[in-house]
């Protein structure tokens, strides 16, 4: 019996090792191949079937998940204590509300004291500013261009579209994975993928909301400046991370738009309206 050259079995070894390695990276690829279009399936199906049942869920059910969307936030949040801030706010919503097409909802507003640069609709009409945008803005025409996105979010329904569609990908993907390992990369990808569709939304309002502007005498250059100081303030994660679109790419389109309006109205500056 002859005796087996070390050396040939070391490479016999490695030879061995690395089709084994090939073939569990390729095993890898494909389960993650198969994952993302999965993922990516059910996102597309529970938004397809989302874009369509929203026109048939009553509006009632706007304004009560709004309602109770807003008793809870409530729980968590401190008020304005100036009630200027809100009679500002409201001021400002005035000649957009009047100019508004669409009067399906009851539109409700509230300032909290929160240091995110933001503002936020819940279904059924209810508008929440935090005291940090009013403190940034540079103009009520700012604030009106918030205000004009945010009442577009309302009349589009995109709140409840939104729910219906996570509610839809969630249920697909826990049909599809229960609670396996799996479930939480397949979570994590739904979760990237569907920024697509708030992106969507969130252009949609902006679109809607340059017209709204225009409609209502205002100056839409005021989304402009909001979305230009936006984009430098380097705060914004990158669109593909974000919910929103680039503030780069919503000042040039809001620019455009903006060329040919001639605003009558002028709004008055937030300065006074703070919660300090």
């Amino acid at each position: 019996m002859s005796e087996q050259d070390p050396r040939a079995a070391s490479e016999e070894e490695q030879g061995g090792f690395r089709v084994s390695e090939g073939r569990a990276a390729f095993e890898i690829g494909a389960v993650l191949l198969a994952l993302g279009a999965l993922v990516l399936g059910a996102l597309a199906l529970a938004n397809h079937f989302a874009d369509r049942l929203v026109a048939r869920v009553p509006e009632a059910a706007d304004r009560t998940l709004g309602d109770r969307s807003a008793e809870l936030l409530a729980l968590g949040s401190t008020p304005c204590p100036n009630p200027a801030a809100l009679a500002y706010v409201e001021r400002v919503a005035a000649p957009l509300l009047a100019a508004l097409p669409d009067r399906r909802f009851e539109f409700r507003f509230r300032v909290v004291r929160a240091p995110d640069v933001n503002a936020f609709a819940l279904p059924g009409g209810n508008v929440v500013v935090n005291s940090a945008l009013l403190e940034a803005a540079e103009s009520g025409d700012e604030v009106a261009a918030v205000l004009a996105h945010e009442i577009h979010h309302v009349t589009r329904r995109h709140g409840t579209a939104r729910m219906l569609r996570e509610l839809g990908a969630s249920a697909l993907l826990t049909l599809a994975f229960g609670g396996t390992e799996v479930a939480v990369p397949a979570k994590l990808a739904h979760d990237f993928a569907s920024n697509a569709y708030d992106r969507a939304q969130e252009a949609e309002a902006d679109r809607l909301g340059l017209e709204l502007l225009a409609r209502a005498g205002l100056d839409p250059r005021g989304m402009v400046h909001f979305f230009e100081r936006l984009a430098k303030s380097s705060v914004s994660p990158p669109e593909l991370l974000s919910t929103h679109p680039d503030p780069g790419g919503r000042a040039a389109a809001a620019e455009l738009a903006a060329a040919s309006a001639k605003p009558r109205i002028t709004l008055p500056s937030p300065r006074e309206a703070r919660c300090e």
